[in-house]
């Protein structure tokens, strides 16, 4: 997957998954990981510096976390576009978890 990603997606990803990271460290008071990614979308032609990145929680509950991303971008027109999107799942490290990452 990783390979296939545009010229500084890789930047866009980590961008991503950062504020997904900041968005569902809000939420637990324990240390947590993350667990996996879903519907990872980045479109060529977007630096990082230039986007605005939104984050949603889309699941919530004691043990888990499912963060939605969303970067958004100036096109060569002045008009938005979406950069990348993505869905990432965190889980806290503490106890026996039911869920599976």
């Amino acid at each position: 997957m990783l390979s296939n990603l545009p010229e500084r997606g890789l930047d866009l990803m980590d961008a991503m998954v950062a504020a997904a990271a900041e968005r569902a460290s809000s939420h637990f008071l324990e240390v947590i990981r993350f667990a996996k990614c879903d519907d990872v979308q980045v479109n060529e032609g977007f630096a990082t510096r230039d986007v605005d990145i939104e984050t949603w929680p889309l699941f919530a509950d004691h043990q888990a976390i499912v963060v939605s991303v969303f970067a958004t971008g100036p096109n060569d027109d002045g008009s938005l576009a979406t950069a990348a999107s993505g869905r990432f799942t965190f889980t806290t490290l503490t106890g026996k978890r039911a869920y599976r990452a």
